[in-house]
């Protein structure tokens, strides 16, 4: 990021906003500009917590232009320093050194598109059953984005698939027939930290949805982004981050 003093990013999701937080945590400096077609910020999620990120980017100095998309694409490479001069549909000329495309899902099953495993769906997603099982396997499993599942592509629902399959995976070994069921989850929820130690998000909770603070989103999530919780995981205990510097 040497160099460059303007940043565009393209996409105001949980990817764009993230990054927006982590440059202006690392270079304060830089000035941040976010575009996204969506006039609102995390649609679907609580207003509570949609006006606590507004106000932090706000304070962070990260400029927003929603409900707007560009007149053409820039004309160099995302991630590529130099000189990027884009409009808005509302007529806002922005002008940055360098661009990062934070927008559109694709699912990474190349390696299974040739249907030997399974016949992919029409997203590219592989078919499960309540248990888990691709369809048409008793001993295999999909989880988390590629699994033809409702839930959002992201790691705290794949985790939750997880959780299913170990269990039905546990009961095979043991010669008892798998018995946890895959369930939607009832309320949405995500931590969307703001570089270490600001943030928002929204977690389920007995009497429904409720707002986490950045404080909530620093403890679960920001000041190490999962990295320490998954090392234990695979028994390399390490010090957690508990700040950048």
């Amino acid at each position: 990021m040497a160099g460059t003093h303007r940043v565009l990013i393209l996409g105001a999701g949980p990817v764009g906003l993230e990054l927006a937080g982590e440059i202006k945590e690392v270079w304060p400096d830089k000035q941040v500009v976010v575009v996204d077609r969506t006039d609102q910020l995390l649609p679907g999620f609580l207003p509570e917590v949609q006006d606590d990120l507004r106000r932090q980017l706000d304070k962070l100095g990260v400029e927003l232009h929603l409900g707007t998309g560009l007149t053409a694409p820039p004309t160099i490479d995302a991630g590529r320093a130099g000189h990027v001069a884009v409009t808005t549909d509302h007529g806002d000329e922005i002008v940055a050194d360098i661009w990062f495309r934070a927008f559109g899902v694709r699912t990474t099953t190349d390696y299974l598109a040739d249907g030997t495993l399974t016949p992919l769906t029409e997203q590219a997603t592989v078919p499960v059953t309540e248990r888990l099982n691709v369809q048409g396997y008793d001993h295999v499993y999909a989880i988390g984005d590629i699994a033809a599942l409702p839930d959002p592509k992201m790691a705290s629902y794949a985790m939750t698939h997880a959780e299913v399959v170990v269990q039905n995976i546990t009961a095979q070994l043991a010669g008892d027939q798998p018995g946890t069921v895959w369930s939607p989850t009832a309320e949405r929820r995500i931590l969307l930290p703001l570089g270490t130690y600001g943030g928002a998000g929204q977690l389920p909770t007995p009497d429904g949805a409720a707002p986490a603070t950045a404080q909530m989103v620093y403890e679960r999530k920001g000041a190490d982004l999962f990295t320490a919780k998954f090392a234990s995981r695979f028994n390399n205990p390490r010090r957690p981050i508990n700040d950048r510097d």
